[in-house]
């Protein structure tokens, strides 16, 4: 991660007064949680708590051309009540750098092609009472390619969407637990034009051009 990042800065650097920097990214958080109420009687649900945050950040080096990175942290917390209680707590880092080619421009509206290497390393840990046991520790490296299209809502902010029923994409999973680790490699490409009208399909975010 320390040669990809430092790669990103030559390139922003190398860039000089030409180049046009870029912001974006999300921030998430949900609960879920309850009681069971039977009578006098009242049991709590487990109680489920998710956090997540993706500064992304990049940088124009050309009118068609642009490179960047997006850099993530995800916490996943489930309570399961009980004497003691039962924590399972799994925290994920992970750092995405991505090249994305403006093929087609037509008015403020543009055609793309993005290229994402996604690097991720988590961690789950069980607590049971005051005693933390470290289980599986999970590292991720997936390759991805994909189409969007990008309209210029003002000279600052792009509004983008990314179509993922187009895609190529390799994904390699190592999950190391004590002394066995278990590797699982996926690749898959294709067109799911059956999905065109569902969630998912389509991700619409946005850009801040600095």
């Amino acid at each position: 991660m320390k040669r990809i990042a430092t790669t990103l800065i030559m390139l922003f650097a190398a860039a000089g007064l030409y180049a046009q920097i870029f912001i974006g990214g999300n921030i998430g958080f949900s609960t879920t949680g309850g009681k069971i109420e039977n009578g006098n009687t009242s049991v709590d649900k487990v109680t489920q708590t998710n956090f997540s945050i993706a500064p992304k950040a990049g940088i124009f080096l050309s009118e068609k051309l642009a490179v960047g990175a997006m850099l993530g942290f995800n916490l996943q917390n489930e309570k399961t009540p009980g004497n003691p209680d039962v924590i399972d707590r799994t925290t994920t880092i992970g750092l995405t750098p991505f090249a994305r080619y403006y093929a087609i421009t037509f008015n403020k509206l543009s055609v793309f092609a993005q290229g994402n290497l996604g690097l991720s390393y988590g961690v789950e840990k069980h607590k049971v009472g005051s005693t933390t046991t470290t289980g599986p520790k999970t590292t991720t490296i997936g390759l991805a390619a994909f189409p969007g299209i990008s309209y210029k809502l003002t000279d600052k902010v792009d509004l983008e969407a990314v179509i993922g029923g187009f895609n190529f994409n390799f994904n390699r999973v190592s999950v190391k637990n004590n002394n066995t680790t278990n590797i699982t490699n996926t690749f898959g490409i294709g067109a799911n034009l059956d999905a065109i009208a569902t969630t998912g399909f389509i991700t619409i975010g946005a850009i801040v051009k600095l």
